[in-house]
């Protein structure tokens, strides 16, 4: 029965993009949402079934195609350092492909095929977040969308922590608790109805953070309480998860966008983001005081050893071991272990800089740092930027704030990102980041387009 009932909403998301690409992106985040609890619910738990996203996403990308050439054309003008940049990142993972392909042999060619289908797929999703966004009410729209979808979604991890039996519930294919081990402490690592503790983790803490968000956006008002059980709610998520990365990600957004937005706060936005920090004070005091809760609050800490070597993430071993021009695509890509035999084992990376060094080599590591310095300096430009009628820079910073929080979470734990669902959101922000920086010119278009038919008639 559940997966005739996914199947028909997966026909309706795909039938509705091919008509409405915007309406469509919304449905492919709740595919994205639905796909985990239906696999786990599915005999056999087909492991296609965590990629139907991919089914709407590229009916989106059908049914946009015009648009998206637009806008390909518009960034490439706008953005053509970037481009050029990325264009040099692409023929290196086009070698390292090639090289996957001599390490792993022809007959496993699907391994460095998923690995680049990985790395490529977010594209055209930067598109989609650049064309999506042409004023800032939409945005705040789909904030608001996928608060309410997190937030009834992540009512599955309170039922795992209450050990409510249910088949959706859990790790996909675990039997039984997944316990993480650290010094002292076993933490039951909670899925919910995601896939895995990672994914939930991940939506917990983008929640949390566009909560944090809206709270200052809000200024106290009477609509901002809502947003403060939202961010109270995915705290509480983030750190049930046992997944330290979450937290660290929460953290990441509110320093960068303290950094960014703290010369413009109004006494009314500072009592707004105090509020939000008693909430998590709050969070955390009530985990750490209650003795079945308590090691998640213990699990939370870390060490500066911890975090260096997480941002360092293996590099130096890893050439040391493979050399400089690594082991090619598909080694250290989550999803390729169900091509490989057991002579063929997975790498060892987890972190980002230790994922691009085995899969890039040094070459390809080279210009993905350049690609991300030449971003982040358009990103900056583009945040730094102070309001105009059509945009805010709050909106900026928000959105600013989100693609660093990601790119830290990619740094500490790549393999998060083989995830179709997080990969594209993440991509579909930063699209969104660049598409302010057009909204101005775009209302002036709008307005022009309004305004023919009232001198026509006059």
């Amino acid at each position: 029965m559940v997966p005739v009932l996914f199947l028909s909403f997966l026909g309706l998301a795909v039938t509705v993009s091919l008509t409405d690409w915007r309406r469509g992106w919304i449905l492919a985040v709740v595919c994205g949402v639905l796909q985990d609890p239906a696999r786990k619910m599915t005999p056999g738990m087909p492991l296609v079934m965590t990629s139907s996203i991919l089914i709407v996403y590229a009916a989106i990308l059908f049914s946009a195609q015009r648009g998206l050439q637009q806008a390909l054309r518009e960034f490439n003008r706008r953005f053509s350092a970037i481009w050029s940049a990325f264009t040099l990142l692409l023929f290196l993972l086009i070698v390292a492909a090639v090289n996957g392909l001599i390490n792993f042999g022809l007959s496993l060619w699907r391994v460095p095929a998923l690995s680049l289908l990985v790395y490529l797929a977010p594209v055209p999703a930067v598109l989609v977040g650049f064309r999506y966004l042409d004023k800032e009410e939409r945005l705040v729209k789909f904030f608001r969308f996928y608060a309410v979808l997190t937030s009834v979604a992540l009512i599955g991890s309170l039922l795992e922590y209450l050990r409510v039996e249910s088949r959706a519930l859990g790790m996909v294919a675990q039997v039984g608790d997944y316990i993480r081990h650290l010094p002292g402490v076993q933490i039951r690592m909670i899925s919910g109805f995601y896939r895995a503790p990672d994914i939930m983790a991940w939506h917990a803490a983008t929640l949390t953070s566009i909560a944090i968000a809206m709270i200052i956006k809000g200024e106290l008002g009477r609509r901002t309480w809502p947003w403060m059980v939202a961010a109270g709610w995915g705290f509480f998520n983030c750190m049930i998860s046992g997944r330290r990365k979450a937290i660290y990600y929460v953290v990441v957004f509110a320093i960068v966008f303290l950094w960014g937005y703290a010369k413009r706060l109004r006494p009314a936005q500072i009592a707004a983001f105090a509020a939000a920090a008693l909430v998590f004070a709050f969070v955390v005091h009530r985990i750490s005081t209650n003795e079945q809760s308590s090691v998640y609050a213990k699990g939370a800490a870390t060490t500066r050893q911890e975090v260096a070597q997480r941002l360092e993430g293996g590099v130096f071993e890893t050439f040391a071991q493979f050399g400089f021009m690594g082991a090619g695509l598909g080694i250290a890509t989550q999803g390729a272990q169900h091509f490989l035999t057991e002579d063929r084992p997975m790498s060892w990376q987890e972190g980002g800089f230790g994922k691009l060094a085995v899969e890039l080599g040094l070459p390809g590591l080279l210009a993905a740092l350049f690609f991300a310095f030449v971003t982040f300096r358009s990103l900056y430009r583009i945040m730094r930027h102070p309001d105009i009628p059509s945009t805010s820079q709050l909106g900026r910073v928000v959105l600013f704030g989100l693609v660093m929080a990601n790119v830290a979470n990619f740094i500490a734990s790549a393999q998060t990102y083989s995830d179709p669902v997080v990969t594209l959101l993440s991509a579909f922000f930063t699209g969104c980041l660049f598409a302010t920086a057009t909204l101005d010119e775009r209302a002036a278009e709008v307005a022009a387009v309004e305004a023919r038919p009232a001198l026509a008639s006059a």
